[in-house]
This record gives C-alpha cells, structure tokens and sequence, in this order.
C-alpha cells in the first residue's frame, strides 16, 4: 500500500474519508503530462476516461488505458502521463495519490461528434528494459556486487531512477547474457539470484526491488470488511484449487565452476490444507536452476516456490468502492461474514477505473503458513 507518513492528515482520517464515514465520498482527478526524463511539462484536460491496473505476476506490472481528445499536445514517442486520483477531505481539502508513471503506445484515431479521439495503451518503466536487448554477449564477471549488476544493466538502458536494496552477496561465477537476451530478463536473473522481488516500477518511476519477504510473516497493510463502513461490493467469489498443489519441493542449481548446491522444503504442517500430514501423500515439485548466489539464497528461494505454490488454491475476486492507496503485492486482511471469511491475503492483481462511483476490481490469494 502507499505510505501515508507525508500527509497533513494522519492515516485513520484518511481511511475514514477513503469509507465514507464523515457522509459521501468525493473523488476527482488529475493528469499530468511529462517529458522523457519525468519532468512535468504541463497538465492534460483532455482525459475523458481511463483505468490503471497492476498485475504483480506479470513482466509488466503496472499499466494503463486513457482515452482523450486529440489536441496535438502530446509526443507519442517520448512523452508520458502520470495520473493522480484526488480525494476531498472532511474540511473540504483535497489530498492527492499517485497512480504511476506511463509510457504511451501507438494510439488509434477516431473521429467522433467533430472531435478526433484517441485510445491509448500505456505502460510502467519495464517496458523500457522489455524492449531493450543486449546486442552483443555480456558477461557480468564473478565477484561483482549484485546490486551494482543490476545498476549497470539499468544504466545501460537509460534508467537513473532506482531504488534497489543494498546486499553484500557477489556473483560466485560469470554470468553470460546471450545477443538477443531481454535486458529485464537479465534484471530479473540477478535479482532471484540473491532471493529479491523481481523489478517493479513505484508510482513514482523508481525501479525498485528488495529482499523477497513471504506474506506468511507480514502484516496485513489494510482490512476490508462488510460493517456499516463497508466499501466492499456484495458478490465475492472464492475458488478452491486443491488438486495439485506440491507438498515437497527440490531445487538444484548447478553451474560448471562449483559444485552443485541442493536445498529441499516439506509441508509437513497440520494447519496446511495440501501438507503431506493432511493429503497422506507426496507431490513433489523439482527444478533445476543455474546462478543461484549461495546456500542461504537458494534456502530462501525454495521456501519462496513453496509459499508461493501453497497459496494458489484459495483465491478471491471481489470489487470495492475506488481506493487509490493500492500498490505491488498488498497484504490484505479480508473479513466478508456472509462466506465466512476473515483471513490475510496477498493481492496479485487489482484494476480501478479513474472515475468517481466506479468499481474497483481486485484478485488475491489466501495466504497459508507452510
């Protein structure tokens, strides 16, 4: 969720104008146009509707559509929006989040009532790293730092904005990235290598990633529940999907220079659904991977797979009223009395229209101590 610690108001005030509590919620919002390197060039007026979305499992994460009018104001290629969501407070004060920074896709042309239209797909930062590829081999050497690895591959592609937690781990060998490679796939590679979340882009274009922290030990960042502030919308649906999930999984990371590392996790705990106590069985899940940093990473990395895999079997959809505070993989607590629910979940994926009285929609998984 979005960090409330620099508003003149204090969290609770916020999330009781967020639920309506003070009477009617009021909702307006802002777009502002910026320039290739995020310096604000102006704000748009022209925005006639639009949605934001974060999908946390995706390569791209957060993206957006806006429809507009075409005033010849915007450069396709290099320009760049970033949308605001304004919420009035109880002394008629406006407080204002952000929604990301987009890049813009080649827009259709319409013409409608004598106006021209345009429809616009847009995209976080990693769209930049997507599209940029190594034209050559590149090699980052053994004992390099995995944070400045990181960097220098950014730099590369033009990035200065970043916000990657500091680690004293080294490569252990050279890692080699063939012509071709995608330079967030890269990224990425070195990232899991050292147990990190793989890169995402904040509301405010910084390229971000930290150590990887299961939600199985996080606290819940925010709670939605049906009482009289409810902003959840009646109609949550659960789906349960037992059937195949692992119970025990193996991991082997073999690279020429060393020998090989082996890490193993067991769901072995009463209170899990698909552990081998309650399934009576074993289902194993083993990979074999290459460029894990050491021991303790890939220990780290196979409890990851594990948590991950174990939280797929309970899933909720469900929409709430416009709540501009959600980011990348929110813990939620969830408390919904007419399915019994009041549980923490991770959400993986949620879309909300940029228009007050809309919808908001989330998906999110049960999170399961393993």
């Amino acid at each position: 969720m979005l960090s409330l610690v620099n508003y003149p108001y204090s969290r609770q005030e916020i999330i009781d104008a967020l639920h309506g509590k003070y009477g009617q919620r009021h909702f307006k919002f802002r777009y502002d146009l910026l320039d290739k390197n995020d310096k604000k060039i102006g704000e748009l007026d022209s925005v006639v509707d639009g949605e934001v979305s974060m999908a946390s499992l995706d390569s791209i994460k957060r993206t957006a559509r806006f429809r507009l009018k075409d005033r010849g104001e915007i450069n396709w290629l290099s320009d760049r929006i970033q949308p605001f969501a304004l919420l009035r407070m109880r002394d008629g004060k406006y407080i204002e989040f952000p929604l990301g920074i987009f890049l813009l896709s080649s827009p259709t042309r319409k013409d409608e009532n004598k106006s021209v239209y345009r429809d616009v797909e847009a995209y976080d930062g990693l769209l930049i790293l997507r599209d940029d590829k190594f034209d050559t081999r590149y090699t980052v050497t053994a004992g390099t730092n995995y944070r400045q690895a990181v960097i220098d591959i950014l730099t590369s592609a033009g990035i200065t904005k970043h916000n990657i937690e500091q680690t004293d781990k080294v490569l252990p060998v050279d890692m080699e990235f063939e012509p071709g490679k995608e330079k967030l796939e890269a990224v990425n590679a070195l990232l899991q290598a050292i147990n990190y979340t793989p890169l995402y882009v904040d509301v405010y274009g910084y390229f971000t990633s930290m150590t990887y922290r299961s939600p199985s030990i996080c606290a819940a960042e925010y709670t939605y529940k049906d009482d009289e502030l409810s902003i959840i919308y009646p109609g949550i649906e659960e789906e349960l999907d037992l059937f195949s999930v692992p119970n025990k999984w193996i991991v082997v990371s073999s690279q020429a220079e060393r020998n090989p590392l082996t890490s193993m996790y067991i769901n072995s705990n009463p209170d899990s659904p698909t552990s081998t106590v309650n399934r009576g069985r074993t289902i194993v899940d083993y990979r074999e991977v290459t460029d894990i940093a050491d021991q303790q990473s890939l220990d780290a990395y196979v409890q990851r797979i594990a948590f991950e895999a174990s939280q797929v079997y309970g899933k909720l959809t469900f929409d709430t009223a416009l709540n501009p505070l959600h980011d990348y993989m929110d813990v939620l607590q969830i408390q919904y009395s007419a399915l019994g629910i009041n549980d923490k979940y991770s959400e993986t994926g949620w879309t909300m229209p940029l228009k007050a009285g809309a919808r908001m929609k989330h998906e999110v998984r049960k999170v399961v101590s393993i």
